[in-house]
């Protein structure tokens, strides 16, 4: 028989047994299989797979292995590491949205506040959610393996922690959107994306005492709802904050751009 290496990389790790994660693995070949039967044989779903590179060129499933080859198995959306410095780009060229369950209210509220296209609603039920994810092309968040693990869904992934905070930690470092955060574009209530307005398009509609200490403000087009920076603002800015920077999202001594205006 002759020999082929293979490595994944994040996540998919899971899918492999302790001795094999984060290293090169060596595979016995009968023939010149293709990548995608080397993949499945090893357990990783294809829709978890969203690059596979053949000494090191990007190729499809249906390329063939033979003696001597190495495979690198990336998982959908992941990133290289590549440093700031030689970033081609400022902002990502693709940005998931997402569909969330109904365990998940206080995370679909952050990723909103985040700026991130987050439906949610509170009755849905599992086979509405898969439908939503297929129709819309949404990644599917869930805490339930059962739902993540359905083989009809292109993008599922299963939240780990109970936390709403740490759980948007997961979602940002899974989908490496750090650079994508857009804060305070988007309702909370209803998903939408916000509009400026003026002091003048909302006089009547705020409080005197907003309208005296606020210059800056936005409105839901769906339930009309107007957004200023209070309080509320300051809190959930340091809470993202919080979560961007325990990331190593930023340089040591940089600030994210979290700011209402």
């Amino acid at each position: 028989m002759s020999e082929a290496w293979i490595r994944v990389y994040a996540e998919l790790n899971d899918y492999l047994p302790p001795e094999r994660r984060f290293t090169d693995s060596r595979l016995l070949l009968d023939g010149s299989p293709t990548i995608g039967c080397l993949v499945d044989s090893n357990g990783i779903p294809r829709r978890e797979v969203d690059l596979v590179l053949l000494n090191g060129a990007s190729v499809s499933f249906e390329e063939r292995v033979h003696q001597g080859d190495r495979i690198s198995v990336y998982p959908v959306f992941e990133s290289f590491d590549v440093g700031v410095d030689q970033r081609v780009r400022d902002d990502a060229l693709r940005v998931p949205k997402f569909v969330l369950d109904v365990h998940l209210g206080k995370l679909a509220c952050h990723l909103r506040m985040a700026g991130f296209d987050a439906v949610y609603r509170n009755d849905y039920e599992d086979p509405e959610l898969a439908e939503i994810a297929r129709r819309e092309q949404r990644v599917l968040l869930s805490r339930d393996r059962r739902l993540v693990d359905d083989s009809k869904l292109d993008r599922a992934f299963r939240v780990r922690s109970e936390n709403p905070e740490d759980q948007l930690a997961e979602v940002l470092e899974r989908f490496q959107l750090h650079r994508s955060l857009r804060p305070f574009t988007r309702c909370l209530r209803c998903n939408e994306s916000l509009i400026a307005v003026s002091l003048d398009e909302v006089r009547g509609q705020v409080p005197e005492r907003v309208r005296e200490s606020q210059t800056a403000y936005r409105r839901c087009p769906a339930c009309r709802r107007i957004y200023w920076r209070g309080t509320h603002v300051e809190r959930m800015t340091a809470l993202m904050e919080r979560v961007l920077l325990r990331e190593s999202a930023f340089p040591p001594g940089s600030t994210p751009n979290v700011d209402f205006e």
